[in-house]
């Protein structure tokens, strides 16, 4: 439950900043932000309390509710004048309203669980996050997207003073309370600058841990054996017997890259 020290204070400074410029639009991440905080410090405290990770939330009432906050905002999303979609390269793709409603829902979910199931070593969730966070912060400041810039550097600078007591050994673990809103906030922030799909360089981690999650659970139903020692792809590393502390080095060079990549095409 670590990761409430940074959400509060940076859903606070959002929420003023919101309010003193008028800039409404900063409600529909800090709503996001709240609804899976509650989830995730609800599930965090039946773990807590039952001393088993099977005493939580069960993954069928965390996947409706988070289908259903996600829905909301995307439908937010619309009405703030912001539901547009692009695609590096190619261009605006024009969307029907349904159709953005699924689509900007699916991102938020795949988003929000992606960095749930990385929030599994000292750090590796806030230093991922944090490049993805920057990468997003560089690109709407280059387009003068004051409104998510700031949202974007409020959440680095809070990640970043988490940072100094989750660095291994962590002395404080963000949790699902954590890493259900952090994931939340990462998905609408890049639907809000209308690059969804920029999330896949500037959060390169996420996206090979789902994808390894996934082809795992499908090797297990088809095949009967594991592609993997272990899944998700962090926890593998440690079974062929990498250290913790060079999993998430090297998983930081790898956001920081994706990164790098995302400010990159975000230009074309």
């Amino acid at each position: 439950m670590g990761g409430i020290v940074f959400l509060v204070p940076g859903l606070t400074v959002i929420s003023l900043y919101g309010l003193i410029a008028g800039h409404w639009d900063v409600l529909i991440p800090v709503a996001v932000a709240l609804a899976f905080g509650a989830l995730g410090v609800v599930d965090d405290l039946r773990t807590l309390v039952g001393k088993t990770r099977s005493a939580g939330l069960s993954p069928a009432f965390k996947w409706v509710v988070q289908i259903a906050v996600s829905l909301l905002a995307a439908y937010a999303i619309q009405l703030s004048g912001r539901g547009l979609v692009r695609v590096p390269f190619l261009g605006e793709v024009p969307l029907p309203w349904w159709g953005y409603l699924v689509f900007a829902a699916f991102v938020l979910v795949a988003t929000t669980s992606s960095v749930a199931i990385t929030d599994g070593l000292d750090s590796l969730a806030a230093t991922t996050c944090s490049l993805a966070f920057l990468a997003f912060w560089v690109i709407a400041a280059t387009r003068g997207d004051i409104t998510t810039a700031i949202i974007c550097a409020t959440l680095v600078g809070g990640i970043l003073a988490y940072l100094w007591f989750n660095a291994f050994p962590a002395q404080m673990w963000m949790g699902d309370a954590g890493s259900l809103p952090l994931g939340g906030l990462l998905g609408v922030t890049a639907l809000l600058l209308g690059e969804p799909f920029l999330l896949i360089p500037a959060g390169i981690v996420f996206v090979a841990n789902a994808l390894a999650d996934i082809a795992q659970v499908l090797s297990m139903k088809i095949r009967g054996r594991r592609i993997l020692r272990y899944a998700p792809l962090h926890h593998h590393f440690e079974r062929v017997g990498w250290k913790e502390t060079w999993i998430v080095q090297r998983f930081w060079i790898a956001g920081a890259v994706g990164a790098i990549v995302a400010i990159l095409a975000s230009q074309q």
